[in-house]
C-alpha cells in the first residue's frame, strides 16, 4: 500500500484523498502463474506495486485460442473488468509473470474518490492512456507489420519499459515465456522464436538462458520496427 501511496501525485500522498483511497484498496500477493481471482459483481483498478503480470482474454469453450491483451510491470495500473459469462470471450484474467505484489480497488468507488482530487484523477487517467495507447499501437502491428518488425518493436517496447533504454545497448530480463510473446503479437511460437534467431545472426541480439536478452542497438531495433528512419529488415536465412 506504502508504494501506491508514493506513487501518486507529490503532495497527495499524505492528504485525505489518499487516505480514503488506501482505506478502499486490499493488498494481495500473486505468486508466478497464479491468477487475480475473477469478481462478477465489480470492476477493479488494480496497482502492481512489485512485479509483472499479464491481461489475457480467456475464451468460452467455442471461442478462438486465448489472446494476450497486455504486458504489465511495476507501477502500471490496470482496469480488470468483472467476470461476464454473457461475454463470447469469457473474462479478462490478471495473470502473474514473476511474484507480485498489488493493490486492489474497486474501480467505481475509487473514481468516486478520486474525482475530488483533480492531481490524483490526472495521473490515473494519465496511466490508463498510456496503457491504451500501448494497446491500439500493438493492435496496427498486428494488421501492418510483419513478423520482423513486431518482434523488433517488442523488444524496443520492452528496453524502454523495463530498462528505461531507448538508445544505444541494454540488457534486461524478458518475464514472459515465447508463447506468451507470440499470443500477444498474433504469431506462433515457431515464428517467435525464428525471427530471435535471425536477429541473433545479424548481431543485434544476443540471449541468455531462458529470460535475459542483450540487444546491441536499440535504435538499429527500431528502425527495423519501422518506427523511424530505414525499415528495412534482416534478410531470413535458408
Amino acid at each position: 500500500m506504502e508504494a501506491f501511496r508514493a506513487a501518486l501525485p507529490v503532495g497527495s500522498g499524505a492528504q485525505p484523498t489518499a487516505d480514503r483511497l488506501c482505506a478502499i484498496g486490499y493488498c494481495l500477493h500473486l505468486s508466478k502463474g497464479e491468477e487475480l481471482p475473477p469478481d462478477t459483481y465489480e470492476d477493479r483498478l488494480v496497482y502492481i506495486a512489485r512485479g509483472s503480470a499479464k491481461l489475457a482474454a480467456q475464451p468460452v469453450a467455442d471461442a478462438p485460442s486465448g489472446q494476450v491483451l497486455a504486458f504489465h510491470f511495476g507501477g502500471d495500473m490496470i482496469s480488470v473488468l468483472r467476470q461476464s459469462a454473457a461475454d463470447s470471450w469469457g473474462d479478462f484474467r490478471l495473470v502473474a509473470l514473476s511474484d507480485c505484489d498489488i493493490v486492489v480497488f474497486p474501480a467505481e468507488r475509487f473514481l468516486d474518490i478520486a474525482q475530488s482530487d483533480p492531481a490524483v484523477l490526472r495521473s490515473v487517467l494519465a496511466r490508463s492512456l498510456q496503457a491504451l495507447h500501448r494497446s491500439r499501437t500493438r493492435m496496427m502491428q498486428m494488421g501492418h507489420k510483419s513478423a520482423q518488425q513486431r518482434i523488433a518493436d517488442f523488444l524496443v517496447s520492452m528496453a524502454e519499459r523495463l530498462a528505461d533504454c531507448t538508445s544505444g545497448a541494454c540488457a534486461f530480463a524478458l518475464p514472459m515465456s515465447r508463447r506468451d510473446i507470440g499470443d500477444s503479437l498474433g504469431l506462433t511460437i515457431e515464428t517467435v522464436s525464428r525471427q530471435l534467431t535471425e536477429l541473433r545472426e545479424a548481431g543485434l541480439l544476443e540471449t541468455e538462458g531462458r529470460s535475459k536478452v542483450c540487444l546491441s542497438d536499440v535504435d538499429a531495433l527500431a528502425r527495423l520496427a519501422g518506427r523511424s528512419g530505414s525499415q528495412a529488415g534482416v534478410t531470413p536465412k535458408n
